[in-house]
């Protein structure tokens, strides 16, 4: 974002996935609970208001799992996060 909130509001306002809700669809969120880069509460957060606003959300968390651990493949979390894709594509 090239700064803090603070610097660069319109920045981290684009940026927000709750900033564009509702969608109109279903989103399914996986969160590592070890996560130190984002916590865990952004995406209770973003379950709340989706479901508050009509779109349906499902989140998924991951005990002991750390930011970057759900985008490397050869991580022990990784087939949670796989499922979890294919199951939101239907396949």
């Amino acid at each position: 974002m090239g700064g803090r909130p603070t610097q660069y509001p319109d920045r981290y306002a684009a940026g927000s996935p709750a900033e564009l809700l509702p969608l109109g669809g279903r989103t399914v969120l996986v969160h590592g609970e070890a996560d130190t880069v984002v916590s865990v509460e952004m995406s209770r957060h973003y379950l709340q208001l989706a479901t508050a606003l009509g779109d349906g959300a499902d989140l998924i968390t991951l005990a002991g799992a750390g930011h970057f651990d759900l985008i490397d493949p050869r991580s022990w979390v990784y087939p949670t996060v796989r499922d979890a894709v294919r199951t939101a594509l239907g396949v």
